[in-house]
């Protein structure tokens, strides 16, 4: 009985202490690009890992049921990752890594850093070696859109949807962390471009407005910035069941 005990309160502190994984798939539709053909998804994913290897409508991380949810990768610490710029529409994007806690972080140098700067080109490529400290992390982009006509307004999103509003600007904001708008969708290109590889594919525009061309819609053709993250130190984050729980005092 002891054991038992012992193995319920363990399982509390897991559901306590890890981000809550989602029992279903989330939806995410990828739409038609307000910029022409050139920035269409497919066609970009396409040239890294060859045609039809990945539907970017159905094969994102959490496109299916079991998929992890949210989505955060965890830092084995044994060699520095790798981000590479794939493409980005607007200078005005930069890119940055943080500390995943399960609740929304605080941008201010301490468990975070930034990856790719304003002035990186397409190609570019960069070594980062996270703390020891850091167990969990994802990314996140800042956005400047001058698009309001009353000065520059700063967008930022994480890789781990939970993080992020729910629905449009401003909507389900005392919801966060329990949901949010995918701003980012993860693939998994392992098979073609080598172990512990992902594509990640960001959407500037809020995700959860309507898609449309108007002012208070959004294309969703999540092309605004695509990066791959690849290394030996990182791996996706895996849900721990019930069964390991116990199996840890026996």
């Amino acid at each position: 009985m002891r054991h038992l005990t012992r193995a319920w309160a363990a399982l509390a502190l897991f559901l306590f202490a890890s981000p809550v994984l989602a029992a279903g798939p989330f939806p995410a539709i990828v739409g038609p690009s307000r910029d022409g053909s050139l920035h269409d998804l497919q066609r970009k994913i396409d040239k890294l890992v060859g045609f039809g290897r990945i539907d970017v409508n159905r094969d994102y991380i959490g496109a299916r049921p079991g998929d992890p949810d949210p989505w955060y990768w965890v830092n084995l610490g044994t060699k520095p990752i790798t981000v590479q710029l794939v493409d980005r529409k607007s200078p005005r994007g930069t890119l940055g890594w943080y500390a995943d806690n399960g609740r929304a972080p605080i941008i201010d140098g301490m468990d975070d850093g930034v990856v790719v700067e304003e002035w990186k080109l397409r190609g570019s490529r960069t070594s980062v070696r996270l703390p020891a400290t850091v167990r969990n992390f994802g990314f996140y982009v800042d956005y400047k859109s001058n698009s309001h006509g009353s000065g520059t307004k700063l967008y930022r999103y994480f890789s781990n949807r939970m993080l992020n509003d729910c629905g449009p600007e401003g909507a389900g904001a005392m919801r966060a962390p329990y949901d949010g708008d995918p701003q980012m969708l993860v693939y998994d290109a392992s098979r073609w471009l080598g172990p512990d590889t992902y594509i990640v594919a960001c959407e500037y525009s809020d995700s959860g407005c309507p898609i449309g061309n108007g002012d208070e819609e959004t294309d969703n053709d999540y092309s605004d910035m695509v990066y791959i993250v690849s290394g030996l130190g990182t791996t996706p984050a895996k849900g721990a069941s019930f069964a390991r729980v116990k199996a840890m005092f026996r």
